[in-house]
């Protein structure tokens, strides 16, 4: 048998199995809460942002051939000049009005997403930058040995790849606080980019980031993976694979689990 995992569902399972269960065993429905409406907006954003960037390089790369890179401006070229305003343009596109339950909500997170944008263009626009991808699906086979009879694949989403003088270089956008060091340096979430990275391009990321967008500026949490990281994490996932093709659905109440979770009012154990 074949099974596909996210590292949606891994990260679902870790947090409490009771919860993976609901979801995505007995499927019951769950809302998207404003949060996710609103992290959902901001990633579809910036997806759009980088997708204009590569357009730009790639006509850049057909003008320069043409040897009409003075005049491509003259010349026809659909070349768009990035701007916080366009950024800005593309965030109202996207911005999630439905996802609320009054006006004055919806007007909040429009502004607050305004605000965002305009710090995300700052980071941005400080240094030059070699865009390889954005929103790039990729799906990692992974051996493991203690399910007999099954074979798993882990599928995911890179934010964001870019290329610099010291290799490839993996953003991961949040819309949430800042982590620790310590927490970053240890997310299975990175060191699982790190060996699709791997896979797809055949070299590991010169480093990897978590770049959280918030009111009081964006934070880049950078860390790096090695082969003994990577390595690391294939036992995470293989083991998980393993508790979960054994139903182990076991679930794990505390307040900061139960409090986020969408199916604490038929939880039996929450401790909400």
């Amino acid at each position: 048998m074949h099974v596909s995992l996210s590292f949606t569902q891994l990260s679902t399972y870790r947090r409490c199995p009771r919860q993976y269960e609901y979801c995505y065993i007995k499927k019951i429905p769950k809302g998207v809460s404003e949060a996710e409406a609103f992290g959902a907006a901001v990633h579809n954003t910036l997806k759009k942002w980088g997708e204009e960037e590569m357009a730009n390089e790639e006509l850049r790369m057909k003008n320069s051939e043409k040897q009409l890179e003075m005049f491509a401006v003259e010349a026809g070229s659909d070349i768009r000049k990035l701007t916080a305003e366009s950024l800005v343009a593309l965030w109202h596109q996207s911005c999630p009005t439905n996802a609320y339950a009054t006006r004055f909500e919806a007007d909040a997170a429009r502004l607050r997403g305004e605000a965002l944008m305009e710090l995300f263009y700052g980071w941005w626009s400080a240094g030059k930058r070699e865009v390889v991808a954005v929103e790039k699906g990729f799906f990692v086979a992974v051996s493991n040995e203690q399910v007999a009879g099954s074979s798993l694949t882990v599928t995911g989403r890179f934010d964001r790849i870019e290329r610099t003088p010291d290799g490839l270089h993996i953003i991961d956008f949040k819309t949430s606080l800042p982590r620790t060091q310590q927490e970053v340096d240890a997310d299975l979430q990175l060191s699982i980019y790190a060996l699709a990275l791997e896979q797809d391009f055949g070299e590991l990321p010169a480093s990897l980031s978590l770049l959280h967008l918030t009111e009081d500026g964006i934070v880049e949490m950078r860390t790096h993976r090695g082969a003994g990281q990577v390595s690391d994490a294939l036992k995470q996932i293989t083991a998980l694979h393993g508790r979960i093709e054994a139903r182990e659905f076991h679930p794990t109440p505390s307040l900061a689990v139960c409090r986020r979770c969408p199916y604490r009012g038929v939880c039996d154990v929450a401790a909400v």
